[in-house]
């Protein structure tokens, strides 16, 4: 799947650009970078999973702004034979919130530079990026709407789920760690996957994921013999919708 690389000049499979969801007013807003990628390729989540790298976002701000971490909206799991990655077709809009700490100096300067690479793929992948320059100003109608769009496609807090841990497990079996996380609640039996974050030190086998009646069930293999796994976040799926889970052993 990854054995043939591309320039990022020999196709232009993804256009990036910048919006925001400023009123003109506010002292907080978000600012957005829109992704649109040719059908049948897509580009990775902050966790890609089995292959891949994320999008990075490197943002030069005047002394007037501040920014916070970037935002990812819910993803699409993608299978490649026994490869799982974690990605977006088509249209996405990464968020990342943005605080005004100084209208005065905003008046003064208001010019951001996002330094933005990718990898997309589908049978084979590109590299590609890209250093865009937006002057901040009050946004159009479409640009709010498409930040409103992604905004809600955010994973939710857990508490919002309708779901409780009953247990969370972490058993060490030779040199791997069994992971049991029971959940309890009306809608324990529609959970239908979950998606983990990056764990340093540890490497998920995202097809050793199991869900069935309310239990997730996987693995992950540590680095050194040393590496303890005490904690584990990333997203319960239920019906679509992403709820942020982070679970430490007590």
């Amino acid at each position: 799947m990854f054995q043939n690389l591309m320039s990022s000049q020999e196709k232009n499979l993804v256009k990036a650009e910048i919006i925001s969801n400023w009123d003109g007013v506010s002292n907080e807003f978000f600012l957005g970078v829109k992704f649109s990628i040719s059908p049948g390729w897509y580009i990775y989540w902050q966790n890609p999973g089995d292959a891949g790298l994320a999008p990075e976002i490197k943002l030069t701000l005047p002394s007037s702004l501040k920014a916070g971490e970037i935002l990812f909206p819910m993803p699409r799991k993608i299978t490649h034979g026994d490869i799982i990655s974690y990605g977006y077709y088509n249209e996405v809009v990464l968020l990342i919130p943005v605080k005004i700490v100084s209208k005065e100096k905003l008046a003064k300067s208001s010019i951001i530079e996002a330094k933005i690479n990718w990898l997309v793929c589908s049978e084979s992948c590109v590299p590609g990026g890209t250093t865009i320059k937006y002057t901040l100003r009050k946004a159009k109608k479409t640009e709010i709407a498409l930040i409103k769009k992604y905004k809600n496609l955010l994973p939710r807090d857990f508490e919002s789920s309708g779901l409780t841990v009953k247990n969370f497990r972490v058993e060490r079996k030779g040199n791997l760690n069994l992971i049991k996380i029971e959940f309890a609640g009306n809608r324990a039996g529609q959970v239908v996957d979950f998606y983990p974050n990056l764990i340093k030190e540890f490497l998920v086998d995202l097809k050793s994921i199991n869900v069935k009646n309310g239990t997730v069930e996987l693995t992950a293999m540590p680095s050194s013999a040393d590496a303890k796994l005490n904690f584990l976040n990333g997203i319960v799926v239920i019906n679509g919708e992403g709820y942020e889970l982070n679970l430490k052993l007590k």
